[in-house]
């Protein structure tokens, strides 16, 4: 599930030509218990992060909605193997509302490059991410212009232990579906209050995996399945067994802040559980970096190993985002002494 195809050995895209100056990666940074990486030594990847509107995990599987459903589905295509380089243009039909957005915010960017650098230890994965600071755009329908006032940015992180069906083809896809917070199905708030096995206090669907649903409705309305839970017992069995997405994010609010969990039958994040961040503005650059044991044995944590390759996933809320309104990257491999389109080296 985790093979590194050679195709992407070296993934550029011409839209992710942005020179990053020697400062933003330094010589070494001290991160965690007193272990210095030295940044310098380390391969940087590059992708492009890309504003993907209204599609979902249904979406990507319907013809009409994706023209390369039946690859994906018939012979295993993944994502990044079709739209690697592509995912600037495909971020400017979706920001504009050409396809697949009903709410398009005017000025907002298509997409942002990313820049990812990944080192590891005996027992601890240190990252450091830097993308370029956006313009700020008043949100028309987000009270004071913006959807999250308490944080500038968010970045989060999706590790895939190789057992989530289609996670390894789609990345944070496989989370992401049409009943969710701002998508076409999204249920009605009296539906809503009488969600079991799920927590709808806040108002919305968060995101979910379709192991931890007992239907799932690719193509018929209303596309999901965010009310047909498993019960809890089922559910602790896939945790246990870890069929999860293990997720990571940085808040970029009162200082920064931590928070880390995982995806099943919803998201769950807790704050300073896990994975570790720090994260500052560098001139017109955003700089974070983020520690996290290889083997926390914290429920909902991928055990990390060295000499093998993950399916990760990257999303960058900006310019005070919330929800669906990020900018996200197609599946990636993480390569711990492997290969992967990001390659952690030892130190």
């Amino acid at each position: 599930m985790m093979i590194y195809r050679s195709a992407l050995k070296t993934l550029s895209v011409a839209a992710c030509a942005l020179v990053f100056g020697g400062g933003i990666w330094g010589a070494g940074s001290a991160l965690a218990a007193g272990k210095t990486i030295d940044w310098a030594k380390v391969p940087e990847a590059k992708t492009v992060l890309f504003y993907p509107g209204q599609t979902s995990y249904e979406w990507i599987q319907t013809g009409t909605d994706h023209g390369g459903a039946r690859s994906f589905l018939k012979k295993g295509d993944n994502c990044a193997g079709c739209h690697s380089e592509e995912t600037a243009d495909m971020g400017k039909k979706m920001v504009s509302g050409q396809k697949a957005e009903t709410t398009p915010i005017p000025g907002k960017r298509a997409s942002v490059p990313l820049s990812i650098k990944a080192a590891y230890d005996a027992d601890t994965l240190y990252m450091r991410f830097s993308f370029p600071v956006g313009p700020h755009n008043a949100v028309p329908f987000a009270a004071g212009g913006m959807m999250d006032a308490d944080n500038e940015i968010k970045l989060a992180m999706m590790f895939d232990g190789g057992k989530v069906d289609k996670a390894a083809q789609s990345g944070c896809w496989a989370s992401c579906h049409n009943d969710a917070r701002d998508m076409p199905s999204a249920p009605k708030k009296e539906a809503l209050a009488a969600a079991k096995g799920i927590d709808t206090s806040h108002g919305y669907v968060t995101k979910y995996l379709p192991e931890s649903r007992t239907a799932i409705s690719v193509k018929e309305e209303p596309r999901g399945g965010w009310d047909k839970v498993k019960p809890q017992a089922e559910l602790d069995a896939l945790l246990k067994d870890g069929t999860f997405l293990d997720l990571a994010r940085f808040k970029s609010g009162k200082g920064g802040v931590s928070e880390d969990g995982y995806i099943l039958a919803e998201r769950v994040l807790k704050e300073n559980a896990g994975a570790i961040f720090t994260g500052k503005k560098d001139g017109d650059q955003w700089v974070v970096t983020m520690t996290r044991k290889l083997k926390s044995g914290l429920p909902g944590d991928v055990a990390l190993e060295d000499g093998k390759a993950y399916t990760v996933g990257f999303a960058v809320h900006d310019d005070h985002a919330a929800g669906r309104f990020h900018h996200v990257s197609v599946d990636m491999r993480l390569g711990l002494g492997a290969e992967g389109e990001i390659k952690a080296v030892k130190q």
